[in-house]
């Protein structure tokens, strides 16, 4: 969600060099734009990697997209002239692509006119239907809805559409039940789970003619391309996370009290926001895109 704002970096300093320090699918993600290196944070050496990342150069200008301790720590290192951190506290009620555009905005004191997300990957084309599924979703279990629901929704679309399964080496378990369960309901699906590169996974999804997924990383990058897209959301802030900008995109949320928590796991040990959305929801949602 920082992408319309490091696009702005991008455009605003276009005659110097950055380096990019983050995990690796941020550095990923943008390690192919021009005058751009990366730097990987190590979590398991992550005070030893800020000492040898902070000897190593030094800059004229620093920004934090974190606001954590880490990352101000981090930035104290640092040997640079200017140095800006994120404050999450500012913009409270904003979404959070807004959030991350006045923070440079108010560090630069310029007006960033352009807020669309960006992604360096062009748009790819397929011959095929495909629905692209992602069901998982880093922040926690919370936010993660139960894999039967997405293979019950996919099912319905296995007359017309080639099925795609998306997610990471860690999410191999999720995505191999979603997979037995399309196999079993006569589906053509191909479970991509750790098999693509980050460029490739962008790829794949600006192929979709329709994708269905939790708020997660990959529905950011389906907004970029302005996928048609059915987001699950429970325990997150939808108006502050929502896909960016993608006039293709539906939420579907229940209104519990309890929404939304913004917690890793359900304080409540019910996880209501989630069980009780069902996959006729979804299914509905997908046939109004199509």
């Amino acid at each position: 969600m920082c992408s319309a704002a490091l696009k702005a970096l991008f455009l605003h300093f276009k005659d110097h060099h950055f380096i990019l320090f983050g995990s690796f699918v941020a550095c990923e993600l943008f390690k192919d734009c021009d005058n751009v290196s990366i730097h990987l944070d190590n979590k398991k050496k992550r005070f030893l990697n800020y000492i040898l990342f902070a000897k190593k150069y030094k800059f004229l200008y620093a920004f934090s997209f974190r606001s954590a301790y880490s990352a101000k720590i981090l930035l104290f290192l640092l040997k640079a002239k200017h140095k800006f951190i994120f404050d999450k506290n500012k913009h409270k009620n904003e979404h959070q692509v807004l959030k991350y555009i006045k923070f440079i905005e108010e560090s630069l004191d310029i007006n960033i006119k352009n807020k669309e997300l960006f992604l360096p990957f062009k748009k790819q084309n397929s011959n095929k239907k495909l629905l692209g599924i992602s069901a998982g979703a880093k922040y926690g279990e919370a936010k993660r809805w139960d894999p039967i629901n997405f293979a019950n929704s996919a099912l319905a679309f296995k007359d017309s559409h080639e099925i795609l399964l998306f997610g990471s080496k860690e999410e191999k378990e999720l995505l191999s039940i979603i997979e037995n369960e399309l196999v079993k309901g006569g589906a053509i699906c191909k479970n991509l789970c750790g098999q693509t590169s980050i460029k490739e996974l962008c790829e794949f999804i600006s192929s979709l003619d329709l994708f269905l997924c939790n708020d997660s990383g990959a529905m950011h990058i389906a907004a970029f391309y302005k996928i048609n897209t059915v987001a699950i959301f429970g325990p997150t802030n939808f108006k502050q996370s929502s896909p960016w900008l993608n006039e293709n995109a539906k939420i579907l949320h229940l209104d519990l009290d309890c929404m939304p928590c913004m917690k890793r796991v359900c304080p409540l040990k019910h996880n209501a926001c989630m069980t009780e959305l069902k996959a006729e929801s979804a299914i509905k949602a997908l046939k109004d895109l199509v």
